[in-house]
């Protein structure tokens, strides 16, 4: 855990505290005692209990006048087991497209209007591209996010479309129509190529990891220096890439056809 120099804010806190109450052995607690468990005052335990109520994290027994935790918690917990097991499912594969490519080689899933860096591996010398576990980034950045948005609902694409877009190089497309053409793309062809887009000099290479219910639910990326990912060498490691993508996703049970598309 990184040293955030920034005082907590204390209402969050508490309602941690509220919530780290509930275990095991006592999945429903009375207002009486999460008061007791917390030592926090019996009126702020439960202004808190009606917020969490309100957003569906703890739910309200009326036969028992009892607090248990609410169902919204499994769309967090389906969230970090899908970012797991991906991730322990391709761990190997990526570290093999690391050395074959012997460039960078990153993964990423998507989190409401953002992705989040679940794997990342640097080539051991020539150009660094860090991308550290956890990081964010917007959907419109990099070669990763315009894949795992691509096949997104319509909806949800013309709402990322409607922030704002990172002008990061001069070459980076911001025009919309340009943007839903490519993404387009990338869902008839299942890879994206994004050159000089992101930092000048260096380029991109992506797939889709599908599920067993047929969702993309990561991408993937080989990222390194442009004038070593050109004619023949991008052919090869679009290749590899593709390779990879169609081995993660076939071990989280993907037993479709979009990988017979191109290769």
């Amino acid at each position: 855990m990184r040293d955030v120099n920034m005082s907590p804010i204390r209402s969050i806190e508490r309602a941690f505290a509220v919530l780290q109450a509930f275990t095991v052995e006592k999945p429903m607690l009375t207002l009486d005692e999460l008061s007791l468990h917390t030592r926090l005052p019996r009126s702020t335990v439960y202004r808190i209990l009606c917020t969490l109520e309100g957003i569906g994290v703890v739910k309200f027994d009326q036969n028992s006048s009892r607090y248990k935790l609410g169902l919204r918690l499994f769309d967090f917990m389906g969230l970090l087991t899908s970012a797991i097991d991906v991730t322990q499912e391709a761990e190997e594969i990526l570290n093999n497209l690391n050395k074959s490519t012997s460039q960078t080689v990153c993964m990423a899933v998507k989190d409401e209007t953002e992705i989040v860096c679940v794997y990342g591996k640097e080539n051991n010398f020539g150009l660094k591209y860090s991308s550290f576990m956890g990081e964010r980034r917007p959907y419109l950045y990099g070669v990763l996010g315009p894949i795992l948005l691509a096949f997104e609902p319509e909806d949800q694409i013309e709402r990322i479309l409607n922030i704002p877009i990172p002008q990061s190089t001069p070459y980076t497309v911001t025009d919309k129509d340009q943007i839903r053409q490519r993404l387009q793309k990338i869902k008839k062809e299942y890879i994206f190529v994004e050159s000089d887009e992101t930092s000048i000099g260096v380029t991109g290479i992506g797939a889709p990891i599908f599920n067993a219910k047929e969702e993309v639910i990561a991408a993937i990326g080989v990222i390194g220096p442009t004038a070593q990912l050109m004619n023949d060498e991008l052919t090869r490691i679009k290749h590899l890439t593709f390779e990879a993508a169609e081995k993660i996703s076939m071990q989280m049970g993907y037993q479709g056809k979009a990988f017979k598309s191109l290769y």
